[in-house]
């Protein structure tokens, strides 16, 4: 039997939250991928341990302008990934308006991943304390960092927050 969990990856534009979703879906990094507008939609058999799971992905559009369409994508999600970009700070900055829009939206037992992309740059501001202090004020199921270009822990990624939705889907 395959479980499916609709997955939503929010974070603001240009963060590579697309970029991060090819890599893991068709195993490519695309430089300079276009602009999501509202919602992109792409689904992934993955197999963790002896379950086989069905991942729904929901890449939002990161535009303030598509903002008003997205509470109703939240609905019925499994999990979310809440993505910034570790080389600019306004990324970071926003994170609470996207954990608001996704908290607001979804159950509470919800588990969100907070990720961090594009560590493959040298032009680092966020530093991983400041994202695990911004992960354990929260309350987020885990942190990680991630290089689509490179593919650095992209599986990861997807791997902890199917582990999360696994584990919240049996109330543990």
């Amino acid at each position: 039997m395959t479980i499916i969990f609709k997955t939503v990856i929010a974070g603001e534009g240009g963060v590579g939250k697309t970029a991060l979703t090819i890599r893991f879906t068709k195993g490519v990094f695309i430089e300079g991928t276009k602009m999501t507008i509202g919602v992109d939609f792409s689904a992934v058999k993955v197999t963790l341990g002896d379950e086989s799971v069905t991942l729904q992905l929901w890449d939002f559009g990161g535009e303030s302008r598509f903002r008003f369409i997205l509470p109703g994508y939240c609905k019925g999600a499994s999990g979310a990934l809440l993505v910034f970009d570790l080389t600019q700070e306004y990324t970071f900055k926003s994170l609470p308006e996207w954990l608001e829009l996704i908290r607001t939206n979804t159950p509470p037992e919800t588990p969100i991943v907070l990720v961090g992309t594009k560590m493959d740059l040298p032009n680092r501001v966020i530093t991983r304390e400041m994202a695990e202090a911004f992960k354990d004020e929260k309350g987020l199921a885990g942190y990680i960092e991630c290089s689509s270009k490179t593919g650095t822990n992209v599986g990861h990624v997807f791997g902890l927050m199917t582990q999360a939705m696994l584990k919240a889907s049996r109330g543990s």
